[in-house]
């Protein structure tokens, strides 16, 4: 019976470590580390009746796992007018750290460029479109926020990858369409240490 005990507490401490090695923390790095996440995002805007769906593409780079400078693009349609949206922002991130660094809590703050044309022009010159050279599009400039978290499901030596989530809004000053998109995302993502 005294043999039964002991080796209980060794199973659970071997399942522990084992279930537990996937979130292992490692230690701070004082370098950078690349980001590239992606995944789709949802929204609707000041339009009565407009949503919108889009596919996000983020790369950045990340110093002292505390601040960000990344790019975030969308390609999306929107409902209203049946517009295609190519999204393009430049902003900073700043991070914290939860649960021995697994959860990572982030606010965004970017400054935004954006397409949008009918899908009409879209069909008949989908290069040209895309580029932001083709017939019929308003170019726009804007500001956007995000307030979201990413989990750390797994990490090797130089590299980690998560799931994230993400509330966010971009509001535009100009009143050729919409004033103010919001909704918001999930994506797949890497970091990789330099």
């Amino acid at each position: 019976m005294g043999m039964r005990r002991s080796s209980r507490p060794g199973a659970a401490a071997i399942l522990a470590v084992a279930l537990g090695a996937p979130f292992y923390s490692l230690p701070a790095r004082a370098g950078a580390e690349v980001q590239v996440a992606s995944g789709p995002v949802v929204q609707g805007s000041s339009w009565r009746g407009d949503a919108a769906l889009a596919q996000s593409l983020k790369l950045g780079v990340r110093f002292k796992e505390i601040v960000a400078i990344d790019a975030l693009t969308r390609l999306g349609y929107a409902t209203v007018d049946q517009r295609v949206l190519t999204y393009l922002s430049l902003g900073a991130s700043l991070y914290g750290k939860l649960a021995g660094g697994r959860l990572r809590p982030f606010g965004r703050l970017a400054l935004v460029h954006q397409h949008e044309e009918p899908m009409s022009a879209y069909r008949h010159d989908p290069f040209g479109a895309l580029f932001g050279v083709g017939d019929g599009i308003r170019h726009r400039g804007g500001f956007a926020g995000s307030l979201g978290t990413d989990l750390v499901i797994a990490r090797g030596a130089s590299s980690a990858f998560l799931l994230g989530v993400d509330v966010n809004s971009t509001w535009f000053p100009d009143p050729r369409g919409p004033a103010v998109y919001f909704g918001g995302g999930l994506w797949a993502g890497l970091d990789y240490s330099l």
